[in-house]
């Protein structure tokens, strides 16, 4: 999938300020990817050197004097808003934002899936592995009633399935052009096995809602009145969580607030006049265990404050109009779930790392500070320093190369052999299934019967998966041993 620039040595070819952008980036997806978090020293480590990129990064990069003037002034501001809130997001989110000039969204994502799908996957295995002892909670749902909720190496169960959004997110921008129900398929069995250790019903509904959502968006025209409903929903969801909890009385406040498990008592609670204020409020001041923001526009004008959550606003309308313009339709689609999504998650504009849109924000800042300064000249403060970087690719298409070949020949031998092999070792997994004692300890209701389909449901797809990879395997090994022969 890397969008390569390949030269005649088969490198990967980028300007040194581009590289030091996705170093931060990877660096930031990885630790927020394995499940790190502000506080804990491992993750301080990784936002250290993620800065340091960045600060490389900017240092190189040429900039018009209008460019530097709107930087150091989102810098200014997001630095006095974090003094005072101590809550190191509104940092996070500036720099992603205003040191994406000359860097290429599409590379951003594809680097994006490698790195998250790699955290995510190995935070997840191991958690399997060490099942015994990872964290876990039970929680009576309306629907469900008495499930036992996984947080699989994660803060909190919800935020595992967030996490699976990202990813999901990542994969579907990378294969846009080809994007169809095959994909839509293998998405929606993910959020399944997933939602079997989260039982994030939001979370799995917006997963499944921005899948087909994207899917649709892919095969069909999108109209006039489609394009105008995509502009109200910035608009719709900044006025349902700060204005709906201040006008909602009586029954309708009560129904609305059961529905949104407690967010609209909640919001009540911070919007009123002495949260309002320049430069934020400190978070850690405001909020306890109980008293907390799930709500990602709350956070923004209650914990950064009322100049930093209009900057917000119109970044995302700007960029939200540039590309109804452009028919970026892959991309609004995944902006308007996030957008949703933020209603019930904080995870926007916090030190999360998950808010992907903002790099389109960036891009778009730039292009357009870009259509303005035609003329102006262009500084660095390092001058001359960023140069082109060759990174050797050719082994690594030469693997991408073979796996194709296997893929197209054998595929649907090794789907076979995947199935087949997955359903015996599901079946034998759900029949020896013995509940550990501690979830023994806590059976409330159905809990044992969705374990055990936890079970069947894991078994199945890791015995397909690795199935599939021992078999592929093979049959590269002996195409390369073929190929060899041929050559003698």
């Amino acid at each position: 999938m890397l969008d390569i620039r390949e030269n005649k040595t088969g490198c990967l070819q980028m300007k040194l300020s581009e590289l030091l952008y996705l170093c931060f980036w990877g660096l930031m997806l990885f630790a927020k990817g394995i499940g790190l978090y502000d506080g804990q020293s491992v993750y301080k480590i990784f936002l250290v050197a993620a800065f340091m990129c960045i600060i490389g990064k900017m240092c190189v990069t040429e900039y018009s004097y209008k460019e530097w003037a709107v930087i150091l002034f989102l810098l200014v501001l997001s630095t006095v808003v974090y003094r005072v809130s101590g809550e190191k997001g509104v940092l996070i989110c500036m720099v992603t934002v205003v040191a994406m000039k000359n860097v290429s969204v599409k590379r951003a994502f594809e680097v994006g899936l490698a790195v998250w799908t790699a955290a995510m996957a190995g935070r997840f295995l191991t958690s399997l592995v060490f099942i015994g002892s990872v964290q876990t909670a039970v929680q009576t749902k309306n629907i469900s009633g008495a499930v036992l909720r996984y947080f699989m190496g994660y803060p909190h169960p919800n935020v595992l399935h967030m996490s699976y959004l990202i990813l999901t997110a990542f994969f579907i921008y990378c294969v846009k052009e080809t994007y169809n129900w095959k994909h839509l398929l293998i998405l929606s069995a993910g959020n399944l096995i997933l939602f079997f250790y989260s039982y994030s019903f939001t979370g799995a509904l917006i997963v499944m809602a921005y899948i087909l959502l994207s899917y649709y968006v892919k095969k069909k025209r999108i109209s006039r009145a489609e394009y105008f409903l995509v502009r109200l929903v910035f608009p719709a969801c900044v006025l349902f969580s700060i204005i709906l909890p201040i006008i909602l009385e009586g029954k309708a406040f009560e129904i609305a607030d059961k529905i949104f498990n407690n967010r609209i008592h909640l919001a009540r609670h911070f919007l009123t006049l002495d949260y309002m204020s320049l430069f934020g409020n400190n978070l850690a001041a405001i909020t306890t265990d109980v008293i907390t923001m799930d709500n990602a526009y709350i956070f923004a004008l209650v914990v950064y404050g009322i100049p930093v959550f209009l900057l917000i606003c119109m970044g995302y309308l700007a960029m939200i109009e540039t590309y109804v313009k452009q028919k970026k339709n892959i991309e609004l689609a995944m902006t308007c779930c996030f957008l949703l999504a933020g209603i019930t998650e904080p995870f926007l504009f916090n030190t999360s790392f998950k808010n992907l849109p903002l790099l389109f924000i960036g891009e778009c800042l730039f292009a357009m500070m870009s259509g303005k300064r035609e003329g102006q000249k262009e500084t660095a403060l390092f001058k001359n320093m960023d140069k082109e970087i060759y990174i050797p690719v050719k082994g690594l298409q030469k693997i991408v190369e073979s796996q194709r070949d296997v893929w197209s020949v054998h595929k649907k031998v090794i789907l076979s052999i995947g199935t087949a092999a997955a359903f015996v070792i599901s079946v034998l997994a759900g029949i020896f299934y013995q509940a550990r004692p501690e979830v023994l300890a806590v059976q409330k209701e159905n809990l044992l019967v969705f374990e055990r389909i936890r079970v069947v449901v894991t078994a199945f797809s890791l015995g397909f998966i690795i199935t599939v990879m021992i078999t592929g395997a093979a049959y590269m090994i002996a195409l390369r041993k073929k190929l060899r022969g041929g050559k003698e």
